[in-house]
């Protein structure tokens, strides 16, 4: 967990006040990656946050993961959907999903091309933010692996 605190505080945002809000963020309940820690290229990760509701966000879950995503299509300039925001199903709960690129920089001026796949399960006064992030190509897309992490969550309902 602390290697993820201390990723995190190493990503370069084009805004200030976004790059305070992730340092800032809530630290995940839960994180996989692929390598150990330090790896030297984008160490592909899937990682659970829990974080409370905001009404703000509206009823459905497709339409509060579009609020979330507003915050990362600011975030990084290059934000290109390559699957949409789309109704999905989590352990056998309503959720929604997408799938993006973006290229995440570090303070080191190191940057790396991303490939990330978002659902949020709304759970009550609660949601869950399963992300899921390797390379956009080569064997650490990841693909399988993170189907197989993703059918691996069991939400209460």
């Amino acid at each position: 967990m602390q290697r993820v605190m201390d990723n995190r505080a190493q990503v370069r945002l084009p805004d200030a006040e976004l790059t305070a809000g992730l340092q800032r963020a809530t630290a995940p309940l839960v994180v996989f990656s692929k390598y150990p820690e330090p790896h030297a290229t984008l160490n592909p990760t899937a990682q659970v946050v829990l974080r409370p509701l905001p009404a703000s966000l509206g009823a459905a879950a497709t339409e509060m993961l579009a609020a979330a995503t507003a915050t990362l299509q600011r975030a990084f300039p290059d934000f290109t959907f390559v699957d949409p925001i789309q109704p999905a199903t989590v352990s056998g709960l309503p959720a929604a999903y997408m799938k993006a690129t973006y290229t995440l920089r570090t303070a080191s001026g190191a940057a790396f091309p991303v490939l990330s796949r978002t659902w949020l399960v709304p759970r009550g006064k609660v949601m869950f933010l399963i992300g899921m992030s390797g390379t956009t190509s080569g064997e650490d897309v990841s693909e399988a692996e993170f189907q197989a992490v993703l059918e691996s969550i069991h939400i209460e309902p």
